[in-house]
């Protein structure tokens, strides 16, 4: 599972023919505090909860001031760790051991879905995105590319990456190990799951009136939902649901929602303080960092029914 913030973003044309999906049914959000949830499973899919590593019975603490979790790769987890003001891509085994395997972070770090590459982009003065793809086991380089414009990797996987980009903006997919890049869309993405088939992009900019569609990566010109106000955040595995928070959220995020893919609400949550990254467990189950008043604590929902899934710390 991929847990992301939306960076907000279809084919212009193909939303203007759109038949609007059916409004969302605004059900009541179920408040979230941790210090009043029964405790239940761990989660079932790799999670970080401040600096721990919590993966079904697996429970690693890592000394440091922060710990990003890109992901798996073989049997090693992959993470950014920053501490003291130095920063490292490392991998950690099982049993707590770690090995570096790119000293500094820069830019955006992804994992690819089959842990196979890491690939870190950096945007450069004077308007371009430098994207270095590395061996994701010895952190040797084996491409790079450059993009015009401020460039993120929304996903990876196998050897592609999906790419949203503005000035100008569009969604490209690029073949990692050359420098074949294909158009997907005219308008910037901002969500993608490969694995999923699910492809989020803006007609504009959410401050000026634009909005969210969201359609399947292999038919980009089919759009599902379109939306005014909430912004795709992570995907179910089989892409039918989808984990959202307000286009224009600003500072801490303290709703999310669950829609299908065609628009319909499912579920939304209100946090007691803020949610911190969130995304889908299982199809229907969401895992949600959330922060109480005091407390903080990895927390499991389907639908209405919610519990922790991990112990409660102090709130950063």
């Amino acid at each position: 599972m991929r847990l992301r913030s939306p960076r907000l973003l279809v084919p212009a044309l193909a939303i203007l023919a759109l038949a609007v999906a059916p409004a969302s049914f605004a059900a009541e959000p179920t408040t979230i505090d941790p210090g009043s949830l029964e405790r239940g499973d761990n989660p079932r899919v790799p999670q970080v909860l401040g600096t721990t590593i919590l993966d079904g019975d697996v429970k690693i603490r890592i000394k440091a001031q922060e710990v990003q979790l890109y992901g798996t790769s073989d049997d090693d987890y992959v993470v950014g760790v920053w501490q003291d003001g130095r920063s490292s891509v490392q991998r950690v085994a099982v049993d707590g051991s770690r090995r570096t395997v790119r000293e500094g972070i820069t830019g955006d770090i992804t994992l690819s879905r089959d842990g196979e590459q890491l690939i870190e982009s950096v945007y450069r003065a004077g308007g371009t995105t430098v994207i270095t793809v590395r061996d994701a086991r010895t952190g040797d380089r084996l491409n790079r590319h450059r993009f015009t414009g401020y460039t993120s990797v929304l996903d990876a996987d196998a050897g592609r990456a999906v790419l949203g980009a503005s000035s100008p903006g569009r969604t490209v997919s690029w073949r990692t190990d050359t420098s074949l890049v294909r158009r997907i869309s005219g308008r910037e993405g901002y969500f993608a799951d490969i694995r999923a088939d699910r492809l989020a992009v803006l007609t504009g900019h959410p401050y000026d009136g634009g909005c969210s569609v969201v359609s399947s990566l292999t038919a980009p010109n089919r759009p599902l939902w379109r939306s005014c106000s909430q912004g795709v955040v992570s995907a179910s595995p089989n892409g039918k649901r989808l984990l959202t928070m307000h286009l224009l959220s600003d500072g801490p995020n303290g709703t999310l929602s669950v829609h299908r893919d065609h628009g319909r609400q499912v579920a939304s949550y209100r946090a007691a303080y803020a949610f911190g990254r969130s995304g889908f467990e299982t199809n229907r189950s969401v895992l949600m960092v959330a922060e109480g008043s005091e407390k903080t604590a990895l927390v499991r929902c389907r639908v209405g029914e919610c519990e922790r899934a991990s112990k409660r710390v102090a709130r950063p």
